[in-house]
C-alpha cells in the first residue's frame, strides 16, 4: 500500500510540475504553472460539487419543498388570524430552511478540497520562492510566497468558471436541486407580497 502511494504520488507530481517547466524563463513557468494548477484544483472542486449535488439532490429537493410547505402554512397560519399555529409553523419552517441552508453550503464547500492539497503539494516544491512586492502593502513583509500568487489567481480562475458553466455541458443548469416527478406539482412559496395584492390568500 505504501509502494502504491509513493508510485500515486510520484506521477501525480511529475503531472503537476510539467506545466512549470513549459516556458524557459523560471517566473514566466512559475505563473503558467500555478495558473495551470488552479485550474486542475477549480476542475476537480467542481466535479465533486457536482457529484455531490447528484447524490444529494433528492434529499436537497424534499428539504426544499418541505421548507416551503412551513413557510406557506405559517402565511395561512397568521391570514387566518390564528397566532398558535403561525408560531409553530414558523419555528419548523426556519428549522427546515436552515438544514436546507447548511446543506447546499455543505455541497458548495465540497469544491474547495483541492485548495489545501494544492497548497501542500506547492510547499513541497516551492517554499522557498519568494516576490518582492513592487509596492509595500501595509501589516504585510516586503517579499510573499507562494500562497500569495496561488490565492488570488485561484480566485480568479472561479470566477471565470463560474462565468463560463452556462455553456459547459456537464455543468449546465445544475446549481440547483432538480427532482420532478411526473403529475406532481411542486409548491410555490407564498410571498406576503401575494397576500397584499389578492387582499389574503392568492387563489
Amino acid at each position: 500500500m505504501n509502494e502504491f502511494m509513493l508510485q500515486a504520488y510520484h506521477w501525480l507530481d511529475l503531472l503537476l510540475i510539467s506545466p512549470y517547466r513549459t516556458l524557459a524563463n523560471p517566473v514566466s513557468g512559475f505563473f503558467f504553472g500555478t495558473f495551470v494548477l488552479c485550474l486542475w484544483a477549480t476542475l476537480v472542486g467542481e466535479l465533486t460539487s457536482l457529484g455531490v449535488g447528484r447524490v444529494n439532490r433528492t434529499y436537497l429537493k424534499k428539504l426544499e419543498q418541505e421548507s416551503i410547505r412551513l413557510h406557506n402554512l405559517s402565511v395561512k397560519a397568521i391570514v387566518h388570524k390564528d397566532k398558535e399555529s403561525y408560531r409553530a409553523c414558523n419555528k419548523m419552517a426556519n428549522e427546515a430552511w436552515g438544514k436546507y441552508f447548511f446543506a447546499t453550503i455543505a455541497q458548495g464547500a465540497a469544491s474547495l478540497w483541492p485548495v489545501p492539497f494544492a497548497l501542500a503539494w506547492m510547499a513541497a516544491r516551492f517554499q522557498a520562492v519568494e516576490f518582492e512586492l513592487a509596492v509595500p502593502i501595509p501589516l504585510l513583509p516586503d517579499t510573499v510566497g507562494y500562497p500569495a500568487v496561488f490565492l488570488p489567481m485561484y480566485i480568479l480562475v472561479r470566477i471565470c468558471f463560474s462565468k463560463l458553466k452556462p455553456w459547459l455541458p456537464l455543468f449546465h443548469g445544475d446549481d440547483a436541486p432538480r427532482l420532478r416527478r411526473p403529475g406532481h406539482e411542486e409548491e410555490k412559496m407564498i410571498t406576503w407580497a401575494d397576500v397584499d395584492k389578492h387582499k389574503g390568500l392568492p387563489g
